[in-house]
């Protein structure tokens, strides 16, 4: 392909090239600028967890964690942005290039000059398709600086989270940029055919995938107690896929601590019997003791079926081939669609 194509391409979808282009560049600053925020603390290992007093396991530790926390606390935003602009970007990039040129009923004079459809669609693609490439790449390899930084505090991402860092969010964006050259194809129109592309993203990567991971990692969910820490190093549960509240006291079913209870059911005899009726005031020694008792109980009564923190890497990799599957099949299918597919 000719720079003389690319740069045409490139004319006639000014608008989404350089409104995605910022978009990636501004946010992979913010994503760095927080990374480096928590990198910078250089927290020792020895810092976490907490003594059995509630003390840091070293002095001064304590200022140094609640400034990673306060840094961690903020970067919900940075988060939320990973899991969704890859697939946004790929979309508004991926829409226009087949329906844009419908709209603008261009497509009867360039399919008419071109040898063949098929290199017209590739003279399109291409440009758009390595635009999406490089920035979903920087993006994944930021996600990833990301993550690893908040693992400090053993603050690790959640099965929600496996398409926001590495080769898994760099497979969702081209995911979505297939599905939305296919759709923008099928539809011939630039705002239905987001609107549509947007809807079958959306209930793929929130819907379909996670119902294909459970299926093939249910088998080595184990029960766990909530209190129970879950790291990506392996040593706990990643990911709840079911829970509820069991009597310790009863026989289990299926492996359970305990038989299920009821949660409408009143369980404060339960607590009663554990801890003692409860106080008048818990100012005194004997209200602080209950207190401590109760939350101690039903800490012990919660329970959830978890994925083990090991299973991670797995997930990682369905979500990355089942999005490079899909987008590669949705471009493929592309072809057909504008070779059958009348100018306007």
């Amino acid at each position: 392909m000719s720079l003389r194509g690319m740069l045409l391409t490139y004319r006639m979808h000014r608008f989404e090239v350089l409104f995605s282009a910022a978009l990636l560049a501004l946010f992979a600053g913010w994503v760095w600028m927080v990374s480096t925020q928590m990198l910078d603390l250089d927290i020792p290992g020895t810092c976490w967890p907490r003594t059995i007093d509630g003390d840091w396991a070293q002095p001064g530790c304590d200022d140094l964690m609640q400034t990673f926390w306060g840094i961690q606390g903020g970067a919900g935003y940075p988060r939320l942005g990973l899991a969704l602009l890859a697939p946004i970007v790929g979309l508004l990039l991926g829409v226009p290039i087949v329906a844009r040129e419908i709209e603008m009923r261009t497509t009867e004079l360039a399919w008419s000059l071109a040898l063949r459809r098929s290199r017209w669609l590739i003279a399109r693609l291409l440009p758009m398709l390595m635009l999406a490439l490089v920035g979903f790449i920087i993006l994944g390899w930021l996600g990833s600086r990301l993550f690893t930084a908040m693992e400090v505090g053993r603050a690790s991402p959640d099965l929600t989270e496996v398409a926001s860092q590495g080769p898994a969010l760099v497979a969702r964006g081209l995911m979505a940029l297939g599905i939305g050259l296919l759709v923008g194809a099928i539809v011939g129109r630039t705002l239905p055919g987001l609107v549509l592309g947007a809807v079958v993203v959306l209930g793929w990567s929130v819907v379909a995938v996670p119902m294909v991971q459970r299926s093939m990692f249910e088998e080595r969910a184990v029960w766990t107690n909530q209190n129970d820490s879950g790291w990506r190093d392996g040593s706990g549960p990643i990911a709840y896929l079911d829970g509820g509240m069991f009597d310790p006291s009863k026989p289990g079913v299926d492996g359970e601590p305990g038989a299920r209870l009821d949660q409408e059911l009143d369980q404060s005899p339960l607590v009663e019997a554990a801890c003692g009726l409860e106080p008048t005031s818990y100012e005194s020694p004997e209200g602080i003791a209950y207190q401590e008792c109760s939350q101690l109980y039903w800490g012990s009564l919660q329970w959830d079926r978890s994925v083990p923190a090991s299973t991670y890497p797995h997930f990682q990799a369905v979500e990355s081939v089942l999005g490079l599957l899909i987008g590669g099949a949705a471009i493929l299918l592309t072809f057909p669609v504008v070779a059958r597919r009348r100018p306007s």
